[in-house]
Order: C-alpha cells, then structure tokens, then sequence
C-alpha cells in the first residue's frame, strides 16, 4: 500500500516519542479523526511492539505508523 499524507482528511500527524507517552488507543484516534496516529516503539519488547501494532490496527480505521528507534 502506497500512502500520501496529502490523502489525509485532516493534516495532523501524532507522533509520540519513546517513553510512553503515546498509546495504541491515542494513535487509533488520531487515525480515526482523519490524521496520522503512530504508535511510540522505541523502548518496547519485539512481543510489545507486536501486540500494539495489532492492537492500534483493530482499532484504527485508517492508516497508522510505528515510531520506532534503536538505542545502543
């Protein structure tokens, strides 16, 4: 799948940092709103990381990203 943020109803992209500030349910809404929610992956368990995803995919009607980094 090809995504456009040009294709968004609503030009918002929540983007939460590692530390948990951000949840599946948050990123899911902002999807929902007609923005772009993504789930915060920086400091998760790959097991954690998964269930998020899944759990912001069931929730979400639109499209949502992984914000995700590797600390040394």
């Amino acid at each position: 799948m090809i995504f456009n943020l040009q294709e968004l109803a609503v030009p918002i992209v929540g983007a939460p940092m590692a530390g948990d500030p951000g949840t599946p349910a948050l990123a899911a809404a902002v999807s929902n709103a007609g923005g772009l929610g993504f789930l915060a992956a920086g400091y998760l368990t790959p097991q954690k990381f998964a269930e998020g995803i899944a759990a912001a995919r069931a929730a979400a009607s639109g499209p949502i990203g992984v914000n995700l980094f590797v600390p040394q």
